[in-house]
């Protein structure tokens, strides 16, 4: 039997029956066929046959895009019964077909029982008594920093350096820092075995950042130890450990969405004390980076090496709170759209400062272009940062890559009264939406900040999407002149 099934059923005893009421009908309509699992799960067995385009099925259980099957006789070949995905990669795999009229005998549904269930073959760990495990994934050199547990979020610990410190506290940059530490710290637990994986890159396409008031407790107001700075009663910034919490959510391929917490531990790593200091969630996108431009993952194949890449990841650190298609839906309504009263376009040299190890924008360093955004456009910009120069929150879209030594437009939107700014990069000369390059929105309202740092609403994240970004970019192209009619998520009256 294959590996995990429960074969307690014969499932491969095929039998005839009528479809029942108002079931869909689905057509085949990849030009490859599709494959067919023997359960839900995409790490289950496939079958030996493909199910081959022209196929017509009947839908018996639809979860998501994944959708369990009969097949009609006479239309095409394959398994009776199975799982397929209904798309995969943007691309459809499988359509209705409502409008097709069944003969006047009715269709003739083929089928067979599927296993009753199937769970995924565990994964060989190195367990302690506690059951945290400390082994790297197959084919790995290296072994997670800390030891891990399965259920529980992926841990990391790192120590503040001066680098990571300011006056009030702890830097935007330096938590965005921290949490792409641990993010990277998890690929020692992959499977390294899954060749393919070397052609592939993780981009960001979204992401937010809250920062708790407990950060201001790392300023230079605590800070007053001289060179004791691994002393027990020590309460600076610097050598203090930071604790990062991770866990994954896998929407829908060749999409992954993580939320990380980061807490301050202290300066003794085992001590118990975990003070939340910062919340960040992310979107990534599987891509090939073979092809120029990089496009995102598609087709079982990928979809298969990706599962067998990150199976312990999926096992031990997801969560089905992070399942959500649309970014914007993990967070609340207000019913207030962005309302800017102040609109300014700057030049900006994105400079080697900025740059990682490809020369192109490191995503972290997004707060320090923001200071220099301010900064550039004066006024009401620059008094956002005159005395905290970092937002409270970030939302950020980077539908594309910036590079060290390139100049870029800035248009820069301000809502006064809230201290939340919108700011939109493109590089210098172009004027399209397809052209821009990264949009941000910054809230700079640090007084009235909730203890969890929950500022960020549905509308402040949907401001950095295609629809809005046009609309100040018409906007501003045209002097004031094409003004949008106010919307949920933006209205731009008070400038015109």
């Amino acid at each position: 039997a294959p590996l995990g099934l429960n074969c307690s059923v014969a499932y491969c005893s095929p039998f005839v029956h009528e479809p029942m009421e108002n079931s869909r009908i689905w057509e085949v309509v990849s030009s490859k066929g599709v494959v067919v699992r023997l359960a839900k799960d995409l790490a289950s067995p496939a079958e030996d046959e493909r199910l081959t385009s022209g196929s017509l099925v009947q839908e018996a259980e639809r979860v998501g895009d994944r959708l369990r099957y009969n097949r009609i006789a006479g239309t095409g070949y394959g398994p009776d019964s199975g799982w397929v995905s209904i798309r995969a990669g943007g691309q459809d795999l499988l359509r209705p077909a409502d409008d097709l009229e069944p003969p006047a005998a009715g269709w003739k549904v083929l089928s067979k029982e599927l296993p009753t269930t199937w769970r995924r073959p565990a994964l060989p760990v190195a367990s302690g008594a506690d059951g945290a495990a400390r082994e790297g994934g197959p084919g790995s050199v290296m072994k997670p920093q800390t030891a891990q547990t399965s259920g529980q979020p992926y841990t990391f610990y790192r120590q503040i350096n001066f680098l990571d410190t300011k006056p009030t506290g702890l830097r935007m940059s330096s938590c965005l820092a921290a949490m792409d530490e641990c993010r990277t710290d998890l690929f020692t637990i992959c499977d390294m075995t899954v060749e393919s994986m070397r052609k592939v890159t993780d981009p960001f396409t979204q992401l937010c950042l809250e920062l708790r008031p407990a950060i201001t407790r790392l300023g230079k107001e605590n800070s007053s130890d001289g060179i004791l700075y691994t002393h027990r009663d020590s309460k600076g910034a610097l050598l203090s450990w930071l604790k990062l919490e991770a866990q994954f959510g896998w929407p829908t391929f060749p999409f992954r969405s993580e939320e990380q917490t980061l807490y301050l531990v202290g300066k003794q790593r085992e001590r118990d004390l975990n003070v939340p200091l910062a919340t960040g969630r992310f979107m990534e996108c599987f891509c090939d980076d073979t092809a120029e431009p990089p496009v995102a993952l598609s087709g079982d194949a990928w979809e298969q090496d990706v599962e067998k890449f990150f199976a312990r990841v999926k096992r031990d650190h997801s969560s089905e709170a992070l399942k959500e298609t649309q970014f914007h839906k993990m967070y609340p309504e207000s019913k207030t759209p962005f309302t800017p009263t102040k609109f300014k376009k700057v030049s900006w040299l994105m400079s080697h400062g900025f740059g990682d190890l490809w020369n192109l924008l490191y995503h972290a360093k997004t707060p320090e272009l923001l200071w220099d955004l301010n900064k550039l456009a004066g006024g009401s910009f620059a008094e956002l940062v005159k005395d905290e120069p970092d937002p409270q929150a970030v939302g950020v879209s980077l539908p594309k890559k910036m590079e060290v030594g390139t100049f870029y437009d800035a248009y820069c939107f301000l809502e006064e009264l809230s201290k939340k700014a919108v700011y939109v990069l493109l590089p210098q000369g172009k004027t399209g939406i397809a052209d821009h390059v990264l949009a941000v929105f910054a809230s700079y309202q640090w007084r009235g900040v909730p203890e969890d740092g929950k500022t960020m609403y549905s509308e402040d994240v949907q401001l950095v999407k295609a629809a809005p970004v046009g609309q100040m970019l018409k906007f501003a192209e045209s002097d004031g002149k094409d003004v949008a009619k106010p919307g949920k998520v933006l209205n731009l009256s008070k400038l015109a």
